[in-house]
This record gives C-alpha cells, structure tokens and sequence, in this order.
C-alpha cells in the first residue's frame, strides 16, 4: 500500500459515502465489488480506464480524486451534485433540494447553490405555511434568509419577497392589514402583485375608499372585497352569506382563512346568529393553535 493509493481510496469512498451509492451501485459491470473494496482501503492500485469508470458513476471528474486543496476540492464535489441539485429544483422538490445542499461541505458552497437553497428554503416555507404550520414555515425563511445573504444573485426583489412573507406569516393569524403588506414595491417574481393590490384594497375599503373591479369577479380576492364593501354599506346579511361560502371554500388562501373568519363573527353577532358568531370564533382559535404547534 502506497501512500499515493490510500489517499486515492479514501477520496473515492468519502466522495461515494457524500453521494449515498453503495459498493455494489459504483462497481456496476465493470468491476467487482471486492475490487473496489481494495481500491477503497489503498490496497490496490485503479487502472486509468477504472479509475475515469468510477469518476464518471460518481458524477465528477478523475482530477476530483488529486485535488490538493480544499477550495479546488469543492468545486470537483459541486460539478458531482450540480446537475442532480437543479433537476431536483425544477421538478419541485424543494426539502430533498436543501438536503443536498446541506450535504455539500463549506469548501463546495458558493453562490449559486446557496441561492438554490435560499430558494428552495422559501419555497417549503411557503408550503408549510398553506397548512398553517407557521413555526415550520417561520424556520424555513429564517434559512432562506441565511442562505440569501451568502448568495450575490439574492438581489433587492428576494430579500423584499422574504421580508414580505416574514410579516405576512407573523400577521397571517391578525385581522389587521399592515403597511408593508401593501407596498407594491414587495412585488415581483416572488410576490404576485395581485396579492399585494388584495391587501391595499382591502385596507382601503375599510378605511372608507371606494374602488372599482381590480379583481376577476369570481376570484378569493373579489368575493372577499365585496364582503367587506357590504359590511361597510351595513348590507351584513348579504356580507355574511358571501363570508360564510368563502370560509368554507377549502381553496381559500391561507392569509385570508382568518380575516374572513373574523368578518363572518361580526357579521353574525350583528345578525344574531350567535351560534355561527360562537362557530367562527372557534374556528378562528382553532387556526391560531394550530399557528402553535
């Protein structure tokens, strides 16, 4: 055993081992098993055909296996994972992409694959918060965010869709309507800009303004705009029927389960419908325990 085959062996089975491939998944037809084993514990020496076969099942390049250096070392692992990190990234599965890249060592990390996993980061939190799991989806931005700062392809439009999503998801159990939800500045790939108009008319209508059709008319946002305007008009029965269809639609956006829930409260204590008054506020602490947990 020579020092040169051990240090081959031992990059060979640490790079495998990153991977998650088994002796058997890398020796595939070409090699045995127990050759690989061999060459793993530097016990046998690879030929270079053999040696190029194991690079290339490992998804990098024979220069990988005589890296001297950390940072040269990195970008090796990173051409092994890229190509697997992106499909996995274009098919939506944003959890096995953070894995991967929580899998890569600090020496493979640069600002592409953080901003893969910032992105990734925001959208499971966005997921997780659409079932009102907002401590998981709390947790999930605060990595994006980590992510986003080590990233330069983070620009202003992502930072602002994080500081966005971080005051939606704090106020998603709140019937009021901050400041920073209706900054159309938020707006951009991240943040549709409908939903940035919903939060501006909606504190506009209440605040006493009147507005035209900015939304299709069977959308969540226009049912939901309509309500409130029949609120403010005192036309409470029709604006409690419509509040009532709308809070158990179980398409209804998560960020307007509760203000809905609120309206249908008030609308039925106006009405004396107290037992849906009691049905609401119950369902409305059920979404706040479920904020929690």
């Amino acid at each position: 055993m020579t020092t040169h085959d051990k240090k081959l062996g031992e990059r060979i089975r640490e790079l495998r081992l990153r991977l998650g491939i088994t002796q058997k998944e890398l020796a595939g037809d070409r090699i045995t098993r127990n050759m690989l084993s061999l060459i793993e514990s530097g016990n046998a020496s690879p030929s270079v055909s053999t040696l190029l076969y194991i690079a290339e099942r490992l998804g990098t390049s024979a220069g990988y296996f005589f890296t001297s250096t950390e940072a040269d070392e990195g970008r090796y692992f990173k051409l092994s994972i890229i190509d697997d990190l992106k499909a996995t990234f274009r098919e939506k599965k944003y959890r096995e992409c953070i894995a991967i890249c929580e899998s890569v060592p600090r020496s493979a990390r640069d600002d592409e694959l953080s901003y893969l996993a910032a992105m990734s980061c925001l959208y499971t939190a966005l997921e997780s918060a659409e079932s009102f799991d907002m401590v998981r989806a709390a947790f999930d931005l605060a990595q994006a965010q980590s992510y986003a700062a080590t990233s330069i392809y983070a620009d202003e439009n992502f930072t602002a869709a994080l500081d966005f999503y971080g005051e939606l998801f704090r106020t998603v159990c709140s019937d009021n309507v901050s400041e920073r939800l209706c900054d159309y500045r938020m707006c951009g790939s991240f943040v549709p800009v409908t939903m940035i108009r919903y939060f501006a008319v909606l504190s506009a209508v209440r605040a006493g303004k009147t507005y035209g059709e900015p939304f299709p008319e069977h959308s969540y946002y226009a049912r939901h705009i309509r309500a409130v305007t029949l609120l403010a008009e005192e036309k409470t029965q029709e604006a409690s029927k419509l509040l009532r269809e709308l809070s158990l639609d179980p398409g209804l956006p998560y960020y307007m389960k509760y203000r809905v829930l609120c309206g249908l409260e008030d609308s039925a204590n106006v009405t004396g419908d107290f037992r849906l008054a009691y049905s609401s506020s119950r369902r409305k602490l059920e979404l706040i325990d479920k904020c929690r947990i």
